[in-house]
């Protein structure tokens, strides 16, 4: 729990370290640049991961000493053919939607959201090996932080010094444990004749990542293409929501395997705690960020970027659906095969939403964003409750029928990974 839930929430918030100096020091065009890159850098990352940071950890996990160095091996192949072609449409796009005058900063931050896809996280939590992403990754990246908001606020430091200081990270740490791995687990690296098979098999897991990425990353640049002169308060808005959304994240990844380790009417009882956590959560983060947002964002980020009291009520909305349904992916139906059921609800939701984003966005402007991406939230989340009261309710008859029978060692494997 320390060194797989705190390390990594310890490098996700190191941004707040410097983030407020780049917004002050850009303007609020800069910013809403800055942060339109980043959104499309994180969806570009999607790509580059191609599924390994989902299935990878699982896969490392049972594998013995020399599959994990092929494991190790394929996914580098992979992500990096991937890296070759999409960084540059995820630079060039970066640089579409910035600003005059922001464009380097925009691409830069598109990049360096999109190199963390080549880390070797996914990789450590396989081999269970928190230490390695502190001493590689997480160490370094506040450290890098720190050390941009020093630059940046006391030596006047250009902006880019930060995104630049996040690069240099991901790429030095990654290729330190990588020379490590390659020496520490000898294998065959992947022939040429065996690289489709390996995008094939991983198609489904970054299809699904895909889609559920889409909608996420569009709101801020298309605010900024559409209305540059107010996009700044979104995009602080936008800002706010994606940091608060790793509570939810890591509170799911806490009571995972603690809803998975009993059986029928336990689970069940479990399973009900978990989603009324995560309930709660989701209403005091709509709460806090509808009360306090207007005010936290103009502290961290300076009055002009200050996010707009409509905006924060209805992305804090977009929240509570968030946590809410990550309770019911993570510890409901996942475990239940019911991926299918997560995708259709997350392709619904976009074909919805997505629309309904654009059109208002061109109407009424950046409030019009928020609505259709509260929209998508609020669709994918309805969608998915028949299916939840269904496991649910499974699980409530199997107690119901006879004693608890241990789940088979692959099932109960699928259900923690």
């Amino acid at each position: 729990m320390l060194g797989f839930t705190l390390l990594p929430a310890l490098a996700a918030i190191s941004p707040l370290v410097v983030l407020p100096f780049v917004a002050r020091n850009v303007g609020p065009e800069g910013w809403a640049s800055a942060l339109a890159g980043e959104a499309v850098g994180t969806f570009a990352a999607i790509a580059l991961a191609f599924g390994w940071t989902t299935i990878g950890p699982a896969l490392v996990a049972v594998a013995s000493d020399p599959r994990r160095g092929e494991l190790y091996r394929e996914a580098l192949v992979i992500r990096l053919l991937t890296a070759s072609l999409a960084l540059p449409v995820a630079a060039v796009i970066c640089w579409f939607v910035a600003s005059d005058g922001y464009g380097l900063l925009s691409v830069l931050m598109g990049l360096q959201g999109a190199l963390i896809a080549l880390s070797y996280t996914w990789f450590a939590v396989g081999v269970g090996d928190p230490w390695s992403i502190a001493l590689f990754d997480a160490l370094p990246r506040v450290a890098a932080a720190v050390v941009s908001a020093l630059a940046i606020g006391i030596v006047g430091a250009p902006v880019e010094i930060y995104p630049l200081t996040g690069i240099a990270v991901t790429v030095i740490g990654t290729s330190v444990y990588t020379a490590r791995i390659l020496g520490r687990f000898p294998a065959a690296w992947p022939v040429r004749s065996q690289v489709p098979a390996l995008f094939r098999h991983n198609t489904p897991v970054a299809a699904n990542e895909a889609v559920m990425g889409f909608y996420t990353s569009v709101p801020v640049p298309l605010v900024n293409v559409v209305d540059p002169t107010t996009a700044a308060g979104f995009a602080s808005a936008d800002k706010m929501v994606k940091l608060g959304q790793f509570l939810p994240l890591t509170l799911a990844n806490a009571l995972q395997y603690w809803t998975a380790e009993v059986y029928e009417r336990a689970r069940a009882r479990r399973l009900r705690i978990a989603l009324t956590l995560h309930t709660v959560m989701g209403v005091l983060g709509w709460i806090v960020l509808g009360g306090l947002g207007t005010l936290v964002s103009a502290v961290l980020f300076g009055e002009a970027a200050a996010a707009p009291m409509g905006i924060v009520v209805v992305l804090g909305f977009a929240f509570a659906c968030f946590a809410i349904r990550t309770s019911m992916i993570r510890h409901f139906l996942f475990p239940t095969q019911a991926a299918r059921t997560v995708l259709t609800a997350t392709l619904v939701g976009s074909a919805l939403g997505v629309p309904l984003m654009v059109i208002l966005t061109v109407l009424i402007g950046p409030f019009g964003a928020a609505v259709g991406y509260a929209t998508t939230e609020a669709v994918s989340t309805v969608w998915l409750i028949p299916r939840t009261r269904r496991a649910y309710r499974e699980l409530i008859a199997a107690g119901a029928s006879g004693p608890a029978t241990p789940a088979s060692p692959g099932a109960h494997g699928r259900m923690s990974s």
